[in-house]
């Protein structure tokens, strides 16, 4: 068997293809426009679907007419076909395209689309040994996975909010952030990339210290041109007091999230991936685990959590598509 691979995100797109007998391969790759950035949601749309049945024509010499078309989704899909919201790429607009059919019907090919963190699930249940485990991408907004080896479906994502930990109410004053879906105080306007980054900006405005970190100094930010990828990642990499700063104290509703995910669930790891988090890589993990372990004082857990948290793959999506591939051919 073989199979398209379609890794849809908030930010970026990722294209690539799959063959029962070799590794999957990432073919293409190219940032998107969001809500955000876009004059019409249905400029969005059309751009994917263009990218997608593009991709699909330009592949007919190496993928069967019959190999279908898998799509991670950055949002709930159900039965491998429906979507249900995607804040991260259309905001808070509800009129969502009827992505599978388009699909089907520009490329001639069996359409599935699940969870982009559903799929990420998939590819790190071959990578890690725990029995039972959460996958968790901060990048554009944040989402979650449990991955259980003795539950029949094993991806636990039967129902639509499951997972959807970046829409949890964490901050409840009137001043709160405002979420890409519409609401407020949800730990994704607070926590993922894109919160990270409107606090930066806010704080940069006010903050006297911001003008002598690294963001500024080495990489000539400003208030209003402050960004994740050309300064706050790597003056966080960079170890500068002030970038790190702000990481930490977005991370901490995270941190407080995954530790009663932990206790409730029962959880064995917890595996990070999304661009914010793996662009910034170490520097992040020790964050996030020291932001747990300084809220955990019950010793049946804290002195589990020293190595708790993986960082995973930039790839994990798409290489879901494959694993979940490989298991339609199997089933």
């Amino acid at each position: 068997m073989s199979a398209l691979l379609v890794d849809l995100g908030g930010t970026h797109l990722r294209l690539g293809i799959w063959h029962e007998a070799a590794a999957p391969r990432v073919m293409y790759r190219r940032r998107l426009r969001n809500f955000i950035e876009a004059s019409t949601r249905g400029d969005i749309w059309q751009e994917i679907i263009t990218s997608i049945s593009d991709f699909a024509a330009g592949m007919r010499h190496l993928i069967p007419a019959a190999a279908p078309v898998v799509i991670s989704f950055p949002g709930p899909a159900l039965n491998g076909s429906h979507i249900i919201d995607a804040p991260t790429v259309s905001g808070p607009s509800t009129t969502l395209p009827e992505l599978q059919s388009i699909v089907e019907e520009r490329t001639g090919r069996r359409v599935y689309v699940l969870n982009d963190i559903s799929a990420a699930a998939w590819h790190v249940s071959r990578c890690v040994e725990a029995q039972r485990f959460v996958v968790v991408t901060i990048s554009s907004g944040i989402g979650s996975k449990i991955y259980d080896r003795d539950h029949f479906r094993g991806v636990i994502d039967e129902v639509a909010y499951a997972g959807e930990i970046g829409h949890a109410k964490v901050d409840e004053s009137s001043e709160a952030p405002m979420c890409d879906c519409g609401g407020r105080g949800h730990l994704g306007a607070i926590s993922s990339g894109r919160g990270i980054l409107r606090f930066a900006r806010q704080t940069a405005q006010s903050d006297p210290s911001f003008r002598s970190s690294l963001c500024v100094r080495q990489f000539q930010a400003t208030a209003d041109s402050l960004n994740n990828e050309e300064h706050l990642v790597p003056a966080a990499k960079a170890r500068d007091e002030w970038a790190l700063s702000v990481v930490r104290e977005c991370t901490a509703p995270l941190a407080r999230l995954l530790l009663q995910c932990i206790i409730a669930a029962g959880l064995q790891r917890v595996v990070i991936i999304g661009g914010f988090a793996l662009s910034l890589g170490e520097p992040y993990r020790v964050i996030l685990q020291e932001e747990m372990m300084k809220r955990c004082d019950y010793r049946v857990l804290s002195g589990r959590l020293k190595d708790f948290i993986l960082m995973g793959d930039d790839d994990a999506c798409l290489l879901g598509t494959a694993a979940f591939a490989s298991r339609l051919c199997s089933l």
